[in-house]
């Protein structure tokens, strides 16, 4: 739970069995499989206190899927049954939930390196964000040759302007400067791409508010869209 690199499903839950300790769900976008291995397993949300939110969640045994669920509507759809195991405990915030980006909330984003300035989405994309970090996408080519940008190291400190974008206003939601840090390279994420995951170092607390405020945003708009869905 607490890696820099955490794989979330954003789905919302249909019923809960506390004398069996099980919690169903709906079948995420990104859909659980039977032959789905996991290191380690949560179920989170987010819960608001009385001064602050937080985010808190148990660790699944075990997970068993259900093809036909049946709702109170009498609606069948497909489900998920997760073992739990208590204690509740609070997760960090900052790396549970890693948003990918959708079509209604956009980020784009400018970053500085070797006195050059690359921007998204010509050069690169933004793939996800989380209250921690982003993970962007580069092409291994850059027209015919070799993209410069891919000298990138691990350790190495980036400048980024960041624009959030809610498509269904008029103007762009707020611009942000980060400071951020290459934590990740992954050169075998496809045949055309690599996967940089960045870390936030340097963000002032109205700016990190704005940021936390446009992800949360993001996240009821999924879960409102799964919502729909089922």
């Amino acid at each position: 739970m607490n890696s820099l690199e955490p794989y979330s499903r954003s789905s919302i839950i249909y019923d809960a069995d506390f004398k069996n300790e099980t919690i169903t769900i709906a079948q995420p976008l990104k859909a659980f499989s039977k032959k789905a291995v996991f290191k380690e397993l949560h179920l989170t949300t987010i819960v608001q206190g009385k001064n602050r939110k937080a985010r808190l969640g148990v660790k699944c045994r075990d997970f068993k899927l259900i093809d036909q669920y049946l709702l109170a509507n009498k609606k069948k759809v497909p489900a998920v049954i997760l073992n739990y195991t208590l204690p509740i405990e609070e997760t960090n915030i900052r790396s549970a939930f890693r948003l990918p980006l959708s079509t209604k909330y956009i980020i784009k984003t400018t970053i500085q390196y070797q006195n050059f300035e690359y921007k998204s989405p010509n050069d690169f994309s933004v793939k996800d964000v989380s209250f921690n970090g982003f993970g962007i996408v580069i092409p291994k080519t850059n027209i015919k040759n070799r993209n410069p940008f891919l000298e990138l190291k691990v350790g190495e400190e980036l400048a980024l302007q960041v624009t959030l974008i809610d498509t269904d206003k008029e103007k762009p939601v707020t611009d942000i400067p980060i400071r951020a840090l290459v934590t990740r390279i992954n050169p075998r994420y496809s045949d055309s791409y690599v996967l940089i995951g960045l870390k936030i170092i340097n963000l002032s607390n109205s700016n990190e508010a704005l940021l936390n405020k446009f992800i949360h945003d993001a996240q009821i708009e999924e879960l409102k869209r799964l919502s729909r869905k089922d």
